[in-house]
């Protein structure tokens, strides 16, 4: 295994051939052609760069997971080296969730090997940005795209699966899930919403 600022080139060079970007791009649009019809609200269109970088975003967080002799610096600077394009769309951030909506996972990963690991810190703190991420990462995230109806219901939905308090105790997702559990706030939100939430 080469040292760590050499290996951070190799991750890097990585994702930069042309040829395996345009077959993973290609691989993609097929999972948004399936993702994007459970979507309610306004229909979505694929956003390659966006689903591209999710993927590549997913690929370095990986790799730091498995391999942790590397600087501060240089875990930043691989998360951190591009932001998400176009990120005020609500498409972009549904294309890059083709593949970050495993980030909770990896997450977990990582705070399993050390709750101090500055792996952890830029994990969290890139979530942030991209919200649909969030839930089961005990993060409570405000940001434009969750206007859109089916982000929204998406966030929710998730934050339900994975008894994610923090996203639901948000007032706006509250009030969403209210309305969509109805009748069944009580049975369905037990323990999970709050008794405000729930009444």
């Amino acid at each position: 295994m080469p040292p760590g600022r050499e290996w951070s080139k190799v991750v890097t060079a990585a994702a930069n051939d042309a040829g395996e970007r345009q077959q993973a791009i290609q691989l993609l649009a097929g999972w948004h052609r399936e993702a994007v019809l459970d979507l309610s609200g306004p229909p979505l269109p694929f956003h390659p760069a966006a689903a591209w970088w999710g993927a590549v975003m997913l690929f370095r967080a990986a790799c730091l997971v498995c391999f942790r002799e590397m600087e501060v610096t240089d875990i930043v600077a691989l998360l951190r080296r591009e932001p998400l394009p176009d990120s005020q769309d609500p498409a972009a951030h549904f294309s890059a969730d083709l593949c970050l909506r495993h980030w909770p996972d990896l997450y977990r990963m990582a705070r399993a090997r050390s709750e101090d690991d500055p792996l952890v810190k830029a994990m969290h703190d890139l979530a942030k940005e991209i919200p649909l991420s969030a839930p089961g990462m005990h993060l409570a995230v405000e940001h434009p795209v969750l206007t859109h109806t089916g982000l929204r219901q998406a966030y929710a939905e998730r934050a339900l699966e994975r008894a994610d308090t923090t996203c639901l105790a948000q007032p706006a997702i509250a009030s969403f899930v209210r309305s969509k559990l109805g009748a069944y706030t009580s049975e369905l939100g037990r323990g999970l919403l709050s008794p405000a939430t729930e009444s």
